[in-house]
């Protein structure tokens, strides 16, 4: 089905989230769509392109045109881009990608630079906004028909770091409870050891995991600056990824891939990014799983067109496998699509865009070498398209 068709089915069908967020909202089965944020080469500038997932894996690109410093997620029959450096939250339909449907602040006179990072999707009323200059998370109904009903409540997470901000990056939904990285930087370095927090979405209430400490609720992590966080379909488990951070722009190699077993919260180090004066794969900038024998992390040596797409295996210590043809290249981001794909961003100046990769008798293939995206790619979730009845 080709995008020009998928969006006008939508005006009768609607979407269903699958998201990388994890919500546990019971999405329909139905046709998949990916929508992306991207920004200008020099930042100037960011927009989102809504590609779907089967040949010719057509793009509509150039959509809701912003700032760089955006990402998007999918939910329901709309998608959230959320501008960071600006506060904004903002909502589109799925019928029409390009047009806002509400433009709604996070914003306090109290708090001017609350820089939202995610939003985390519970119900149609109910999700996180993780608010990275802040303290607090915010509890929001994400179907309000106006600003002021937008808030709904808040958590203080400040007690994670002495200046009261413990830098909330990502979070996901699994099995009632909301789990949050939070990095707690010092100046912007990473001096300390990350945590998870832990939500119950029911009472919103933290849990007191028993894993971080005298006086912390919340999961110590084995690395600092943690980045993302993933579900293990098999057992879940949740894999966190991290760069490691920086001191002085340089970086510390302090990072990897750490997992946390829900039924104990106890952490194990998963994938190690090395030292300083020796780190082979780099840091650490993305990493999704397809299953629980099967994930994909990006390697960043540098800022140029330094990065290598690594498979590895979540459930062995076995050595992590670099891709073929994937790297040293521009890579942005890593996300695994609905139907086992894995989608690449490639920040190549002169072709930026997607490749997807399939798997088979044990190595990547190439479903699709490169969908324009225009601008570079940052972020890629999914969006689904329930089947009529």
């Amino acid at each position: 089905m080709k995008l020009q068709h998928l969006l006008p089915t939508l005006l009768v069908l609607g979407l269903a989230a699958c998201s990388n967020n994890d919500g546990d909202d019971g999405a329909p089965l139905g046709t998949d769509a990916a929508v992306i944020s991207t920004r200008a080469p020099d930042y100037s500038s960011g927009a989102v392109s809504v590609a779907e997932l089967a040949t010719p894996f057509a793009a509509q690109n150039n959509l809701a045109a912003t700032n760089s410093d955006i990402i998007v997620r999918g939910a329901g029959d709309h998608y959230f881009l959320v501008e960071r450096g600006t506060g904004f939250v903002k909502r589109y339909s799925a019928t029409a990608p390009g047009t806002q449907v509400y433009r709604y602040s996070t914003e306090t006179a109290a708090e001017p630079g609350s820089n939202p990072h995610d939003i985390v999707v519970a119900s149609p009323t109910k999700a996180y906004v993780l608010r990275y200059g802040s303290g607090k998370v915010w509890i929001v109904n994400p179907s309000a028909a106006t600003e002021a009903a937008f808030k709904i409540g808040e958590i203080d997470l400040s007690a994670y770091d002495a200046d009261g901000v413990p830098e909330m990056e990502d979070g996901l939904i699994k099995n009632g409870r909301l789990y949050i990285a939070l990095q707690r930087l010092e100046s912007f370095a990473a001096k300390k050891s990350g945590y998870v927090a832990v939500i119950d979405v029911a009472t919103n209430l933290e849990i007191n995991t028993g894993a971080g400490g005298a006086t912390l609720k919340g999961i110590e992590l084995p690395l600092r600056n943690p980045m993302r966080l993933v579900s293990n379909p098999a057992n879940g488990d949740i894999l966190v990824s991290s760069d490691g951070g920086y001191d002085n722009f340089a970086p510390l190699y302090e990072g990897g891939i750490a997992r946390i077993n829900t039924s104990t919260f106890a952490t194990t180090l998963l994938v190690d990014d090395g030292t300083v004066a020796a780190h082979p794969r780099g840091q650490i900038t993305d990493m999704d799983l397809v299953s629980g024998t099967r994930g994909y992390f990006i390697g960043s040596t540098g800022f140029g067109n330094d990065q290598t797409l690594y498979r590895f295996n979540p459930a062995t210590s076995d050595a992590p496998v670099a891709v073929a043809g994937l790297g040293p290249v521009g890579l942005s981001a890593v996300s695994a699509a609905p139907d086992g794909n894995v989608w690449v961003g490639r920040t190549e100046g002169a072709a930026p865009g997607i490749t997807v990769l399939g798997f088979a008798a044990g190595t990547e293939t190439v479903v699709k070498a490169r969908i324009d995206t225009v601008l570079t790619p940052m972020n890629i979730d999914f969006i689904t398209v329930p089947t009529a009845p």
